[in-house]
């Protein structure tokens, strides 16, 4: 089987998931750590949606702009933030 420029792709983004999730979890061990908390505490879920997340977020553009795939990645954020509804003051 030839290697084609969409398998390459394919290849690419799953590999930019993967250093994202792993460097995440590593990241998150070190946060939870340093600030000594429990899991599934209250503290910890909250510190998790509001730090953990958009570290998340911020690797995965950071190691798509790596690999060369931003543009995909940036579209595909766009369009995941766009159908979150943010009217907390309405």
């Amino acid at each position: 089987m030839k290697l084609t420029k969409k398998h390459i792709d394919l290849i690419i983004i799953l590999l930019v998931f993967a250093l994202t999730g792993l460097t995440t979890v590593y990241v998150s061990g070190i946060i939870t750590h340093t600030l000594g908390l429990e899991k599934w505490s209250l503290f910890y879920i909250v510190v998790y949606i509001f730090l953990i997340l958009p570290i998340y977020h911020l690797l995965l553009l950071g190691y798509a702009f790596l690999f060369g795939k931003f543009d995909f990645f940036w579209e595909k954020m766009k369009k995941l933030f766009s159908k979150i509804p943010l009217r907390f003051f309405d």
